[in-house]
């Protein structure tokens, strides 16, 4: 027995040393749409296809996944004083959206003013027909980016990993804690599409931050006049930018020694073709 001991341990003591390496790769995943000239949305793409950039440097694309996965949305509606004239139209807008979801999507609905209050919470959008949106409460103050940034919160208990936000404002922020910065990097950390849809004059100056948030997160954002049959032709792109939403997927070349948000470029190397994309995303170890 002592002789077998023994031998064991010549054995181990006269292996090699290997060295140990650790690796440490981020794969990277984004919601993506991509469009012809004529806005017309286009699907038959592959991985080759496109170039992606972090901070400058190009990444490796490793795959697509073309499948139409079920989404969690976020419906927001502004009901400060100064969107009281719109709301008979944007509720009408809203439910008829909702029904035009998959009908394995999920949804809740939220609202806005000086209070910020869960209309609905988290259910498949079976459950559309139970809700009723002809009362809601008014408040004289519009607590805006609070407001998305609970509705992103709210996400995170979602079941999908595709997460949608949709607002309805005239984008004015009057009151709360939050800003615009804090609003666009809790949807980017959250990977959330933010679409927004602005209720206001032609004159006003009040899309800039509305612009931001959809242009930061990869979303879409419409400016209406307060016309029914705009505001419903815009719900009806939403939907439809939903159904050709696919992920694309890349090896981050990130270095995980430094603490820091990759700003990332996606372009199609066809220059005939746009695609819409997050432009910063948050590394897991962030």
């Amino acid at each position: 027995m002592k002789r077998a001991l023994s031998l064991f341990i010549f054995l181990l003591l006269a292996l090699p040393a290997f060295p140990q390496y650790t690796v440490d790769v981020q794969v990277v995943n984004l919601q993506v749409s991509v469009t012809d000239r004529s806005r017309n949305f286009v699907k038959d793409v592959k991985p080759e296809d496109f170039l992606v950039w972090e901070d400058g440097e190009p990444q490796e694309v490793l795959d697509l996944e073309l499948k139409r996965e079920p989404f969690s949305i976020g419906v927001l509606l502004d009901t400060s004083s100064s969107m009281q004239p719109y709301f008979k139209m944007t509720a009408q807008a809203t439910q008829q959206f909702l029904w035009s979801l998959d009908v394995e999507d999920e949804f809740f609905l939220m609202t806005f003013d000086d209070k910020i209050l869960l209309k609905k919470d988290i259910g498949l959008a079976t459950q559309r027909a139970s809700l009723n949106l002809s009362s809601l409460h008014y408040g004289e103050r519009t607590r805006m980016y609070d407001g998305i940034v609970a509705a992103v919160d709210r996400l995170q208990m979602a079941h999908y990993p595709r997460r949608a936000l949709f607002v309805v404002s005239d984008g004015i922020n009057t009151s709360g804690e939050a800003d615009l910065k804090q609003a666009i990097e809790s949807a980017q950390k959250n990977k959330v599409l933010i679409y927004t849809l602005l209720l206001d004059s032609p004159e006003s100056d009040n899309s800039n931050a509305l612009v931001r948030l959809s242009e930061a997160t990869g979303g879409s954002f419409f400016v209406l006049y307060g016309n029914y049959p705009r505001l419903q032709a815009a719900y009806e792109k939403i939907a439809k930018d939903l159904a050709n939403r696919f992920t694309l997927f890349y090896r981050s070349r990130l270095d995980y020694s430094q603490n820091r948000k990759p700003e990332i470029k996606v372009q199609m190397k066809n220059p005939d073709l746009q695609v819409r994309f997050q432009k910063a995303y948050f590394p897991a170890n962030h």
